[in-house]
């Protein structure tokens, strides 16, 4: 009964590596752009928000490059394109969107003004991370 015991956890033992390298193989094998890449809703920060303090803890400037995004670490750089225009900028995430938010991203004023959105409102972008902190 012992010998049948260890080889059964042997045969278990070897299919749970064989079944993780397979595994880590393939995800070793897959492009880093589903994490890098996303797509999605666009909106701007309301001007009421302009000198407050962000979740960073630098104050919210509506001239200032800046965007929240709910899951990115803070200080990630962002290369968002608009999907409407191809118009693209460089923000820095600083601050979270409130968690009942669907959108995207939210983009300081003067990134919504520079991707050409700010009579819509709300735009479809994409977004690629460049640099995470």
């Amino acid at each position: 009964m012992r010998k049948r015991n260890r080889w059964l956890l042997k045969t278990i033992l070897s299919i749970s590596l064989m079944s993780f390298y397979t595994f880590s193989l393939a995800k070793a094998d897959r492009p880093d752009t589903a994490k890098t890449r996303k797509a999605g809703t666009a909106s701007y920060y309301n001007d009421k928000y302009h000198g407050r303090t962000t979740t960073s803890g630098e104050t919210y400037d509506r001239n200032s490059m800046t965007a929240a995004h709910n899951s990115l670490p803070l200080g990630t750089r962002l290369r968002v394109t608009n999907l409407k225009n191809n118009r693209s900028v460089i923000v820095k995430v600083n601050d979270r969107m409130h968690r009942s938010n669907k959108r995207l991203i939210d983009l300081s004023k003067k990134a919504a003004k520079e991707l050409g959105f700010i009579k819509a409102g709300l735009t479809k972008v994409k977004i690629e991370i460049l640099k995470s902190t």
